[in-house]
């Protein structure tokens, strides 16, 4: 290389280096910046989600009273369109509408199933349909 000087090119070709990672530095460094953005902004969503569901329902706001750990009714009818589950849910159980089933699922997975509608189960094993 005749008329080249090499300290020069070699300081040449480290700036040119040295500027092509400065570069992927800021690229990763944008980045970095527009996560931080995005999560602060899911963060202020989900404040604003939690103070609705706040507002939305508390225990007071119900028709029960807590009394010795227990949660008293006051003297008034409820209504269940779909049903009450007492205990555990059978997942293996396609439930019927308006059932009222009481029991546990043993550890087999074995459980009540009140899958017609207006059934019944109380118990263990039942099947009412």
């Amino acid at each position: 290389m005749k008329g080249i000087d090499r300290p020069l090119l070699f300081v040449a070709a480290a700036s040119l280096f040295g500027f092509c990672v400065q570069q992927n530095d800021i690229k990763n460094l944008r980045r970095t910046v527009d996560s931080i953005s995005s999560t602060e902004e899911n963060v202020a969503s989900l404040k604003l989600q939690l103070e609705e569901l706040e507002k939305a329902r508390k225990m007071e706001d119900s028709p029960f009273t807590l009394v010795d750990d227990w949660w008293v009714a006051e003297p008034k009818m409820f209504r269940f369109p779909q049903g009450v589950v007492v205990g555990d849910r059978n997942d293996d159980c396609t439930y019927g509408e308006a059932v009222l089933s009481v029991g546990l699922v043993d550890v087999w997975g074995y459980g009540n199933c009140p899958s017609g509608d207006s059934s019944v189960t109380f118990g263990f094993w039942n099947t009412a349909s």
